[in-house]
Formats: C-alpha cells, sequence, structure tokens
C-alpha cells in the first residue's frame, strides 16, 4: 500500500476518523474517499491502525 499524504500541507498522512473521513495527521484537514483522484486500476485501501493508502494497478505487462 502506498500512504497518501496531505495535499494541503504535504507532511503528514491521513487518518481514519470515527465519522468515515480520513484527517490529516497534522494539520487535520480532512478529506472523504469520493474526493480522491486515482488512476485507472488503483483502488483506496486502509491499513491496520487506519492510514489511508492506495494499491497500484497490476502490472498487464
Amino acid at each position: 500500500m502506498i500512504t497518501i499524504i496531505c495535499a494541503e500541507c504535504s507532511r503528514a498522512p491521513f487518518g481514519a476518523t470515527a465519522r468515515g473521513l480520513f484527517r490529516c495527521d497534522f494539520c487535520t484537514s480532512e478529506i472523504r474517499t469520493c474526493e480522491l483522484v486515482l488512476d485507472p486500476g488503483e483502488v483506496w485501501a486502509v491499513d491496520p491502525v487506519g492510514t489511508l493508502g492506495y494499491l497500484p494497478a497490476p502490472d498487464n505487462a
């Protein structure tokens, strides 16, 4: 999984909140998964500690 870093501060990843949002661990900016812009074949994921990331598209080569 590749961790998604906050675009607002560029300093920290997003962690899951009880409200279903993801909050930057540094600046507290929040996002929803529907706001993610991923390349075709990529999917968002959450690791066991609640950090938001994505899985790259499988290599079709």
